[in-house]
Order: C-alpha cells, then sequence, then structure tokens
C-alpha cells in the first residue's frame, strides 16, 4: 500500500467519530509521526508500506475510541515547535500561541512566570522568542516533569517549580516583571457539551471549575500579582470567553490600569490584561 492509499484509508476510518477534516488532519499526523512522512511528500511517495510492520491496528484502536493523537503519539506542536506531552498536560492550543504572540510583541526581557505550566509551553516558548527568563509553577509533579524534559529537549533554560497557586503565594520567588496564567476555566455545565476526546483524555485538574466560582484561579491569581509585580508590570490571562468583562473588573478593582480583552482569530473574548 502506498502512503496516499493508507492516508485514504484511516481517513476513511476516522470519519466513524470524527469530521471529514479532522480525520484527514490527524491522518496526516499520524503517517508524520509514525512513518517519517511529510505532509507534502504523502501524495507522492510511491514507496510500499506494510502495515503489519507498523503501530496501524493499536493506533487506530485507540483512536476510534476518541483518545487525542497528540497523547498517542507523545507530543504536540505549539508555536513552531515539538512539546512532549501526556495525559498530565493539556493538548496545547492555537487559542495559547495567541497569547504567547501579544506577550512577545510587547515584552523581550525581564522575568515572567507562568502560572499553571502544564507541558510548558508557554515559559519555554517566550523563552526561546525572546530575552525573557521564565518560570513555569504547577500543582501538578507529573506535568512538571514533562516540562522539564521539553525545555532540555528544546534548549531553554527555563526553570519549574511545584506550587498550590490557592494556598501558597510567590514570595519565594524573584519579583517577577510579567505574571501570564491559563487557568482551569471551563465551567462543570460547559463539560456536558465538549468533545469526547476532551472530557475522556485531558487533564480534569487542568481543564475544570466549579459552576458556583468560575473565577476562583483569576481572582487569586490577580490578588498575588498585585502584591508582587514589580511596578509597571504586566498581567496577562486566556479567559473562558463568557466571562471577559468580569476578568477585567477583578484587574481594575485591584488597581490595574490600562486593561483590555483581547479577542481570538475566532472573534472571540480570549485573553484579558492589565498593568500594576
Amino acid at each position: 500500500m502506498k502512503a496516499k492509499e493508507l492516508h485514504q484509508q484511516l481517513t476513511q476510518a476516522l470519519t466513524a467519530v470524527y469530521e471529514e477534516n479532522e480525520a484527514q488532519s490527524i491522518a496526516y499526523i499520524w503517517l508524520e509521526e509514525r512513518l517519517q512522512l511529510e505532509k507534502v511528500n504523502i501524495l507522492l511517495d510511491q514507496k510500499e508500506i506494510d502495515i503489519a510492520a507498523t503501530t496501524y491496528d493499536s493506533d487506530l484502536k485507540r483512536l476510534l475510541n476518541h483518545e487525542p493523537i497528540q497523547y498517542i503519539i507523545g507530543e504536540g506542536d505549539f508555536y513552531g515547535r515539538k512539546f512532549l506531552l501526556n495525559q498530565d498536560t493539556l493538548i496545547p492550543r492555537s487559542e495559547t500561541e495567541e497569547l504567547v504572540w501579544h506577550i512577545l510583541q510587547n515584552h523581550k526581557e525581564g522575568l515572567l512566570i507562568d502560572i499553571g505550566t502544564g507541558s510548558g509551553c508557554i515559559p519555554i516558548s517566550l523563552a526561546l522568542e525572546s530575552n525573557l527568563q521564565t518560570i513555569g509553577l504547577d500543582i501538578n509533579k507529573n506535568a512538571l516533569e514533562k516540562a522539564t524534559e521539553n525545555a532540555k529537549k528544546l534548549g531553554a533554560t527555563t526553570q519549574f517549580s511545584h506550587k498550590n497557586i490557592l494556598e501558597e503565594n510567590l514570595d519565594d520567588l524573584d519579583q517577577p516583571d510579567i505574571i501570564v496564567s491559563n487557568p482551569p476555566y471551563v465551567t462543570e455545565a460547559e463539560k456536558e457539551i465538549m468533545d469526547e476526546n476532551v472530557v475522556r483524555y485531558e487533564p480534569e485538574l487542568a481543564l475544570y471549575v466549579s459552576n458556583e466560582d468560575p473565577l476562583i484561579f483569576y481572582r487569586r491569581i490577580a490578588d498575588l500579582a498585585q502584591k508582587r509585580l514589580k511596578k509597571n508590570g504586566w498581567l496577562y490571562f486566556e479567559i473562558n470567553e463568557q466571562f471577559g468583562k468580569e476578568t477585567e473588573q477583578l484587574l481594575t478593582e485591584r488597581g490595574f490600569t490600562n486593561t483590555e480583552i483581547i479577542k481570538d482569530f475566532q472573534g472571540k473574548d480570549r485573553i484579558v490584561k492589565g498593568m500594576i
């Protein structure tokens, strides 16, 4: 079987649980990672592929069970780099790439702390794209292990620390110029309408907040940032699109100025920033 035929076969099989475009995308990722075939070469490759010599059958079974391709191959793309992932780390999203891009437009140096770092994709990317010193914090030690692997693999000097931000402060860290966070912001009510691959496989600890207090992390981090950021320091949040105005109000109430709600590529409120 040729690469093009294998891609078509895998795409057709995946349409049982995914829309056509997503099935095609997953199939391209599988061929790239498992057979080292770039997308541009799949249509041209004429070598015969022995499916029995690949992980096709076992991987397809996992994919049809809604397991994300990123967890199956153990990595995902973010800001032009591949980050190692496990089920203690969220799969990086394009919305978070926008957050990184916005920070880079305004900051090239200084100390940045990322709260809820997961795979480390935010602070590592920022460190590699600028002269920023970066630190990543997370409550999940397994996530921090993967973030540390990513920093080593990608050649970043980012440091990582275990911290429960709801119970601990930032006094043991150097005073930052910037704090950024993409904290849990999906409400339990929204969980009912989310894709099965997210609900079943991505880490609940990094995703969900209660319906009764959806801004718990934003409020706590804003309080910490108010006390710990340097003068004229900046706080950046990735947010739930439902709570843009409420999140901005949190910052205003704590004395932040130059606050702004920034929309993502889909036109949804996605980033809130402010200066203290």
